[in-house]
């Protein structure tokens, strides 16, 4: 788990508070939900639940309540929710509870009349644990659109925070392989240098594989050519401008936010 100062923290929950996260499957993986640790307590009840979404003042969860719930629900000023979170490096999971009022319940699927959607208020700030979850999402998503084509050149420090080993990578043009030598990368794309010989002209696809970088064993991140420029001093090299043209796992956009995030 990155380890925020207390003063990150605080622009967190300040910039961020009132914002939902959605917790869908590539969000799940990324932050670590462990969805079977997920439970509304009311009194004595364990109510166990889906997290829909989660702001750092609040949540929305899905649970399978029946009526004598239902009217404990309603009637309740107090509950708690308990989140876990497993986190990458670190052996044990975290987890906490978080102090909540009922804030409504509605239904969630006309043909399971006992499901429903159950919105909380939160009573009080959250573990710092949950800002910092939740606060890193939101800026990673922040700074993925207001810093899209702002450049990541790879010095060795640079590389070190992403988490990259090597500049050498693999870019396949069209279908096929060439090795390649990745100059920067961002949000919205990379620039890689590479020889000149049998490059194919016209518009043209291109898959950028990251090797040897923690991110994942290799990444792939799609895209095309958008700029073909000439490498001063080497003749025999040209520097291909790749446009992404999908969006890329958050796994790779924490690793670009890391080097706007540092101090």
């Amino acid at each position: 788990m990155q380890i925020l100062t207390a003063q990150h923290l605080s622009r967190l929950y300040e910039e961020f508070g009132e914002t939902e996260v959605t917790f869908n499957a590539q969000v799940i993986l990324e932050c670590g939900l462990i969805t079977s640790d997920v439970r509304l307590t009311l009194g004595s009840q364990h109510l166990p639940c889906v997290l829909y979404a989660c702001s750092m003042k609040g949540a929305r969860v899905i649970a399978e309540i029946g009526q004598g719930s239902t009217d404990l629900l309603t009637h309740s000023n107090s509950a708690t929710l308990h989140l876990g979170f497993k986190q990458s490096g670190e052996k044990v999971p975290v987890s906490f509870f978080v102090g909540c009022r009922v804030e409504s319940l509605s239904e969630y699927n006309s043909q399971k009349q006992h499901m429903r959607f159950v919105a909380l208020e939160f009573s009080q700030r959250p573990s710092d644990a949950l800002v910092g979850i939740l606060g890193s999402l939101l800026e990673i998503k922040s700074n993925a659109l207001r810093r899209r084509d702002q450049r990541i050149v790879l010095t060795p420090e640079n590389m070190k925070k992403i988490g990259l080993e090597s500049r050498e990578s693999c870019v396949a043009i069209d279908g096929s392989s060439r090795r390649c030598l990745v100059r920067d990368l961002s949000f919205g794309g990379a620039k890689v240098l590479l020889s000149m010989l049998g490059l194919p002209q016209g518009p043209r696809k291109a898959l950028l594989k990251l090797q040897k970088c923690e991110i994942q064993d290799d990444t792939v991140l799609d895209g095309s050519i958008v700029r073909v420029e000439d490498v001063e001093g080497h003749q025999d090299l040209v520097a291909l401008s790749i446009q992404y043209s999908t969006d890329p796992p958050i796994s790779y956009k924490q690793k670009i936010n890391s080097i706007f995030s540092s101090p």
